[in-house]
């Protein structure tokens, strides 16, 4: 019984073996240019900046940089550029419509696509708390240096916003 119990141990020991050395090759021939071409692509430069101290526009239906959210970055050949803004915008209940929008802009120039807004009509709490989310990515800005601005919008002057924070990445895509 102790020989051949041995022996069968053996042979499964083996069988499996062999079984996982061939779904490895089976993976690595498959899947290893998959997993090559991940390697280059890769995030290149990462930049960050926050604000999290309140801070409300200064005036209604203009647009205002949000301060310290200006980043500059450097985008080399070939990069594409992912922009994320998160923040957290308070509300003021108004009888008609109030809201914050929010929207970057690159070099000077705002984009007006994408946006995001805050808010709406006749909200029935006194005070709202939602949350803000802006992304967007590029591939079309030219190898160099640039700036990323974060614009507020505010329809009503008693909204603001805290906790601000924006992110910026090079990658090759």
């Amino acid at each position: 019984m102790g020989k051949s119990s041995g022996l069968a141990l053996a042979i499964i020991s083996l069988l499996i073996g062999a079984g996982g050395l061939g779904i490895g090759l089976y993976s690595y021939l498959t899947f290893g240019e998959r997993i090559v071409d991940l390697e280059t692509r890769s995030i290149k430069g990462i930049w960050y900046a926050e604000y999290l101290e309140d801070w409300a526009p200064m005036l209604t239906d203009t647009n205002e940089t949000i301060p310290n959210l200006t980043i500059s970055f450097q985008v080399k050949e070939g990069e594409s550029v992912y922009f994320l803004f998160i923040s957290r915008a308070i509300i003021y209940a108004y009888s008609g419509q109030t809201y914050l929008i929010f929207a970057f802009s690159i070099d000077g120039t705002i984009l007006y696509k994408p946006f995001t807004v805050a808010g709406g009509f006749n909200i029935d709490e006194t005070w709202s708390y939602i949350p803000v989310a802006l992304q967007y990515s590029i591939d079309t800005l030219t190898a160099g240096n640039h700036t990323v601005s974060v614009i507020a919008l505010n329809s009503y002057g008693s909204n603001f916003i805290r906790q601000s924070t924006i992110l910026v990445q090079t990658y090759i895509p």
